[in-house]
C-alpha cells in the first residue's frame, strides 16, 4: 500500500495544474484559464514553461522559450510589456517546474 502513495505522491509531482494570470501570454494562452503542465517532458523552443523567478523564487512564471542554450532557457511573453529574459536573465534549468501541455 505503501509504494502506491508514492507512485501518487510522485503522479502529482510530475503532472500539475497551472491557471495563467495575466495577459503575457495571449492569443496562446487564455487568462484565467486552468492549463496541465508536466515536468516529464524536456522543454523545447516554442514550448510554454512553468518556472520560478529568478529574482524571487516565491512567484512563478509562465513564458515562452525563445532561445535554449548551454546556461539556461531565453524566454518571453507574447505581449511587448512582458517581462522576459531581458529582465532577469537566462532561466537556469532548476528553476523550470514542468511544460505546459
Amino acid at each position: 500500500m505503501v509504494w502506491i502513495k508514492e507512485k501518487i505522491s510522485i503522479l502529482k509531482k510530475s503532472l500539475f495544474l497551472v491557471k495563467v494570470e495575466g495577459e503575457s501570454a495571449w492569443p496562446e494562452l487564455v487568462p484565467e484559464k486552468i492549463y496541465f503542465a508536466t515536468s516529464l517532458l524536456r522543454p523545447k523552443i516554442g514550448n510554454f514553461i512553468v518556472f520560478k523567478n529568478p529574482k524571487n523564487n516565491e512567484q512563478n512564471f509562465v513564458k515562452k522559450i525563445v532561445k535554449i542554450t548551454p546556461t539556461g532557457y531565453e524566454i518571453q511573453g507574447l505581449v511587448s510589456w512582458a517581462i522576459s529574459s531581458k529582465d532577469f536573465g537566462l532561466v537556469e534549468e532548476e528553476l523550470v517546474l514542468g511544460k505546459i501541455l
